[in-house]
């Protein structure tokens, strides 16, 4: 189970630790006193490769792994589903298989997107059915599988909606600030849909109560959300009024261009978290204005 002294002298290793989460767990767990290793395929280490990422687990001896990697756009692991299904499913299983062999307990980070199609009553507890009906979410589950068959302790974090710097030019976001910089109305798929939109910061805080939780927190499913359920219109609203804010010479004043809502959009998807505040500690301490002005903060430095 590793030789552990005190949390401030643990050394983790983080899988994808140069992406979007990855980056931002790095450093607050640094911050926290932890000592962090990497593995991320921009420094060629690929979870495809199990002896590879045997040989490096050998070398390092993390105390815990995290494990970020991943295929994790829904438009990338559409458009090669051999490779989301290589990189999430089997190289899941191969983190799994290496981390159980050597006891490594290892946290697994995994979506909302499993329990689509939604079809109890929000909001969503760890109870719902987890099964995904897309390419992303589904080979997320498989990788949930995976780590509860073969590794040993495991825990398992379904992160809400995500959002932060470098991920702006995606989703709800994204779609409204490419649009508004240029003074085009911004376009609104149904609206009354609703989402749990979390800030990165909040998940990496997350993380980092997972990979020092406490043995008899282990073995579980956590989600990992804000609790807040806000509907399209008024999240871009949101979008809208920030942006205003800090842009304005440049300010928004036109109307939203509605449209039909997409058939992939559910109606309604917002977290119970009760679990993850009880048994980890964790509440979000962004509301969705809250990130996004920090966001915004950051992207004018």
């Amino acid at each position: 189970m590793g030789n552990i002294k005190t949390i401030a002298t643990m050394k983790v290793l983080i899988t994808g630790n140069k992406g979007f989460v990855g980056t931002v767990t790095q450093r607050f767990f640094e911050n926290a006193g932890l000592e962090v290793c990497g593995y991320d395929i921009m420094d060629n280490y690929d979870i495809r490769d199990i002896a590879q990422f045997e040989r490096i687990i050998q070398e390092v001896r993390p105390e815990r792994i995290l494990h970020l990697a991943a295929v994790s756009r829904f438009a990338d692991a559409d458009k090669n589903q051999v490779l989301s299904d290589e990189t999430n499913t089997h190289g899941t299983k191969n983190v799994a298989l290496i981390a159980g062999k050597y006891h490594i307990p290892t946290v697994y980070s995994s979506t909302g997107s499993v329990y689509m199609p939604i079809i109890e009553e929000p909001p969503i507890t760890e109870e719902f059915r987890a099964l995904g009906n897309s390419e992303y979410a589904t080979t997320k589950r498989k990788g949930e599988l995976y780590l509860q068959k073969f590794a040993y302790p495991w825990m398992i974090l379904r992160y809400a909606h995500l959002y932060g710097s470098e991920k702006r030019m995606h989703g709800l976001i994204g779609g409204y600030l490419d649009r508004i910089k240029f003074g085009m109305a911004p376009v609104l798929y149904g609206g009354k849909q609703s989402n749990d939109f979390c800030y990165v910061d909040d998940v990496a805080e997350a993380n980092y109560l997972a990979i020092t939780a406490p043995y008899d927190k282990w073995g579980q499913i956590y989600n990992i959300g804000t609790g807040e359920e806000l509907s399209a219109e008024a999240a871009g609203d949101i979008i809208i009024k920030i942006y205003n804010e800090f842009y304005p010479k440049n300010k928004f004043k036109g109307k939203v261009e509605k449209r039909e809502q997409r058939g992939v959009d559910p109606s309604r998807f917002v977290y119970n978290i009760d679990k993850a505040q009880r048994m980890l500690g964790f509440k979000a301490k962004y509301s969705f204005e809250e990130g996004l002005r920090k966001m915004f903060e950051i992207l004018s430095i």
